[in-house]
């Protein structure tokens, strides 16, 4: 007896085939297999198929990287509006400019210069780093606008400008005698050349508090005022002029501001007053918004 199964085949009954027990399989106009190829051998063969048909498509089909698009560059960091360690130091003067007599040897240029070299290392003692408008006395003195440019290019923390006067008493500090906006100008915005110090007047008068502070507690006189001295305003960071004039004590002889020992009392004094003002009142990093440059061609 012959039955036709759904895929195709014929299959004969043992009644019909020759050996007992073999059941034999054969495809439509095939001829029989061999009585040998039993029921048993034909499901080992079947049970194969699948995985070599797999392994024929996997070799057949195309291979897909699957590795992960590369990551997105980092988005750029702001620019902060200060930097929080950077000091920049104006030693007044210089070149032909020899500014005020402080002694019968000593020029004013030459003295704000070897005050400059002292507070130097005592601001990187503090942790800072300190650049300044000349280290040397140049053949041309720099132009006060040009001072002004370096501080605002590097936008340090502060700047310090250097000055030294033969009469007086005491360490003088300034600041400058504009008066900060109503309102803060919008991040971005152009400021006035002869009006940039004016958005961080407030900063100003902190740095100098601070910095009086400090002078205090090393036991030197200090005198705090207001006054546009040049390039105050023109600067856009907190700054103050620092004048060395004499050092009176109780004998009637006082200490010229050109003398070693007076200036590194006064740069220790101002080094500690910047590290207190930089943990007190500076901002962290991006917390204020970004000044523009002052505009150009608008100084006098």
């Amino acid at each position: 007896m012959v039955k036709r199964n759904p895929a195709g085949m014929h299959m004969e009954s043992a009644e019909n085939s020759p050996g007992a027990g073999t059941t034999r399989f054969r495809l439509s106009g095939a001829k029989a297999l061999s009585p040998s190829y039993n029921s048993k051998n034909v499901i080992q063969q079947r049970n194969h198929l699948p995985a070599t048909v797999a392994a024929v498509l996997l070799t057949a089909l195309p291979l897909v990287s699957q590795a992960p698009p590369p990551p997105a560059p980092p988005a750029p960091r702001p620019q902060p509006a200060l930097y929080r360690n950077l000091i920049v130091l104006d030693p007044a003067h210089g070149g032909r400019d020899k500014g005020s007599q402080i002694s019968a040897n000593s020029a004013e240029k030459e003295v704000t210069l070897a005050f400059a070299q002292r507070l130097r290392p005592a601001l990187v003692a503090q942790g800072f780093t300190v650049v300044s408008t000349r280290d040397s006395d140049p053949a041309d003195e720099l132009t006060t606008d040009q001072r002004a440019g370096t501080a605002n290019h590097v936008r340090p923390l502060a700047c310090i400008l250097l000055h030294a006067a033969p009469a007086g008493s005491g360490v003088h500090i300034v600041t400058s005698s504009l008066v900060p906006p109503e309102t803060t100008p919008p991040p971005g915005r152009a400021v006035m050349w002869n009006r940039a110090q004016a958005p961080v007047i407030p900063m100003s008068l902190r740095l100098a508090n601070e910095v009086g502070l400090t002078l205090e507690a090393a036991n030197l006189p200090v005198l705090l005022m207001r006054s546009s001295v040049p390039p105050l305003d023109n600067l856009t960071c907190p700054a103050v002029a620092v004048e060395l004039a004499p050092l009176k004590g109780s004998s009637k002889n006082a200490t010229s501001a050109a003398d070693a020992g007076y200036q590194q009392r006064v740069a220790n004094a101002i080094a500690a007053g910047l590290a207190s003002f930089r943990t007190h009142n500076a901002p962290p990093p991006n917390a204020i918004p970004s000044m523009a440059s002052p505009r150009a061609g608008v100084a006098p």
